[in-house]
């Protein structure tokens, strides 16, 4: 990998003091590393959580994993640039996100998981599916997918395709089977929130 750097340039404008980082690649600033980690590779960060992936609260702490090394880490907002533009995600940095999901859940160890979420590079190129075991990581990982991937499917213990995604839009199943779906779902009180 070259020693390229992010800059303003890449991140979404006005992204550093508007936007909510929870749930977004952010940029490091190249100045907040140390020299040996002065590259791309230590820039882009997953938010995860604190008062400062808010920009409307006081609070300035940012909780955050890297995705390169998939360090956890404590930052403040002002360390980062903004969230990345994700037409310049790069392929390495979006294979590594295709493997994490926002929250795990409880019971991780003592359960089988209920679905697989796969991420697919624009090529075709894929990482092992991740494990996920409830609708609501399922829907999770599809809304953290979703900016920055080509392709996204959930598929259920048996391995069949049961919502897929293309550059962000729903293909299968179709809209209106979903919402039936999600509809009785609620009614059932099982509810599921997702933005189609």
């Amino acid at each position: 990998m070259d020693k390229k750097l992010f800059t303003m340039e890449d991140c979404i404008k006005d992204s550093d003091y508007k936007e909510d980082y929870e749930g977004k690649i952010i940029v490091m600033r190249p100045e907040t590393l140390k020299d040996q980690y002065r590259d791309e590779r230590f820039q882009l960060w997953l938010g995860g959580s604190g008062f400062g992936c808010d920009p409307s609260l006081r609070g300035r702490a940012v909780f955050a994993t890297c995705l390169y090394d998939n360090e956890h880490a404590e930052w403040r907002r002002e360390n980062f640039l903004g969230t990345i533009k994700p037409e310049v995600l790069p392929d390495w940095a979006r294979l590594k996100l295709s493997q994490m999901k926002p929250h795990s859940s409880a019971h991780e160890r003592e359960q089988t998981p209920k679905y697989s979420g796969y991420s697919f590079l624009e090529n075709g190129r894929y990482k092992a599916g991740v494990g996920l075991y409830s609708e609501k990581e399922a829907m999770e990982y599809v809304e953290l997918q979703k900016p920055y991937q080509h392709r996204i499917m959930i598929c259920d213990r048996d391995d069949f395709n049961v919502l897929e995604f293309i550059k962000g839009e729903m293909i299968h199943p179709s809209k209106e089977d979903l919402e039936a779906f999600l509809s009785e779902q609620e009614q059932s009180g099982n509810s599921m929130r997702m933005n189609l």
